[in-house]
């Protein structure tokens, strides 16, 4: 049971953070609404049934990873830590991501210092495997305009370097961590590599269902005619890698500009002006929404017990 000192506190930090979400939507639909565009509302509907699987998905990995520092938490329970954790990411600066995560944590039983590395090596995975969706999207096939296939193949030797144990063992040595718990094996992470990597081509698919739902009149809204699965791989890759450069942006809640002028910048060569401009405004709403509905459903349950 919370003490009454918890509840009083957390209100407040409940409030901003749902005033920054709140403001992450108005000025999605400020932007939006420049433009004159129709929606289909089945791709709309089919997208948001993405996060059913991916959240869920990315909420295991992170208990998987938390087991191998000798802490089990039950699947409920480690969802409910991820996905109030994510919350804290519309917050401008990541450190209320990083302290809600640790704080949930400490609830269960998990030592801050622990929680801790164990966030860092989920966030290292994470910007791992979204290096690895960008290198398969260079390489998509043939027709249109594509990532130059020379990155993907500097790409993939930097990412399995990165992720190695030792590395990985080496950097929280640096960092003054205690390393004596981290029983991660080079399978076991390439394992989570690849789980992750799933991870964002489902999320990918996501992506390109929001991408062609919005159409702005007649005429084909691609430069070049692609296949449905060359187009899906490289929107995964686009949409995977632009997530990971808002992750880094410290400053802005969410990513906030970080990431549509990421995305937008690499929609450039695929859709013709002015989609690229458009659909990561679209799909920054359908993120922010399908991410509070789930957020305020787990409150709403935990609430209800």
């Amino acid at each position: 049971m919370r003490s009454k000192w918890e509840k009083i506190i957390g209100l407040p930090v409940a409030a901003v953070i749902l005033f920054f979400i709140i403001r992450n939507l108005m000025s999605g639909l400020g932007e939006i609404g420049r433009y004159d565009f129709r929606v289909d509302g089945w791709r709309v509907v089919l997208a948001f049934g993405v996060f059913v699987i991916v959240f869920p998905a990315y909420a295991g990995l992170w208990r998987y990873i938390l087991e191998r520092f000798g802490h089990r938490i039950g699947f409920l329970k480690s969802m409910r830590i991820w996905f109030l954790s994510q919350a804290g990411r519309y917050v401008p600066g990541k450190v209320w991501f990083a302290l809600g995560r640790v704080y949930l944590c400490e609830r269960e039983g998990v030592p801050a210092a622990t929680a801790s590395v164990a966030l860092g090596v989920e966030v290292l995975l994470v910007l791992g495997s979204s290096l690895v969706v960008f290198a398969l999207g260079a390489v998509a096939g043939s027709g249109g305009a594509r990532f130059p296939c020379p990155l993907a193949l500097v790409l993939l030797p930097v990412v399995l370097a990165a992720v190695h144990p030792r590395f990985i063992r080496a950097v929280l040595r640096k960092l003054g961590k205690d390393t004596t718990a981290f029983t991660l094996t080079y399978s076991k992470v390439l394992m989570l590599i690849a789980c992750y990597t799933g991870c964002w081509c489902v999320y990918g698919l996501g992506f390109y269902l929001i991408a062609t739902s919005v159409s702005l009149g007649a005429g084909d809204p691609l430069v070049e005619p692609a296949w449905t699965f060359t187009l899906i791989r490289r929107l995964s890759g686009i949409n995977a890698v632009s997530w990971s450069a808002g992750l880094l942006s410290v400053v802005t809640p969410a990513g906030l500009g970080v990431r549509e002028g990421v995305s937008s910048m690499l929609l450039g060569p695929v859709f013709v002006r002015p989609y690229p401009s458009l659909i990561p405004l679209v799909a920054r709403l359908w993120v922010t929404i399908a991410e509070f509905a789930t957020i305020g459903i787990v409150v709403f349950a935990r609430s209800g017990k």
